[in-house]
């Protein structure tokens, strides 16, 4: 059975994604980041759940660059020892992810919150990563 639960960093896609990072090189971490991130962004079709988790991992963790609590050790531990800027091409497609990961039409992390009946929930959980880089992207 894999790792479920309503954060970010609490499914086997986001954990995976967020080892890869740490085992990867700290100066290959951006590039991982927008890999990770342009798998839910990059493409017209109907988003797989494994592909979303990771994007909203890699956006979680561009959020927490910025000063977002990760609420995991495992990213604290990727964000302290992985340096790197959370830049306007970085923050802008961290929102580009969350966009496409909430939208009903084209998501199943959507369909499958939905049909959990926790979609309320795990948004609240991801609002304040959506408001950290909402606050940066504006200035």
């Amino acid at each position: 059975m894999g790792a479920w639960g309503y954060g970010p960093f609490e499914n086997d896609a986001a954990l995976d994604c967020v080892a890869d990072l740490a085992d990867a090189d700290p100066s290959a971490v951006r590039s991982g980041l927008l890999a990770a991130m342009r798998e839910a962004t990059g493409s017209e079709e109907y988003l797989e759940n494994p592909e979303a988790d990771a994007a909203v991992a890699a956006a979680v963790l561009v959020a927490a660059r910025l000063g977002a609590d990760p609420a995991s050790g495992s990213a604290e531990k990727l964000l302290a020892s992985h340096p790197f800027e959370a830049d306007g091409e970085l923050r802008l497609e961290a929102l580009r992810v969350f966009d496409r990961v909430t939208d009903p039409r084209e998501s199943e992390w959507h369909e499958l919150w939905t049909d959990a009946g926790a979609l309320e929930q795990v948004l609240e959980l991801l609002a304040p990563y959506r408001a950290a880089l909402k606050a940066t992207s504006a200035e």
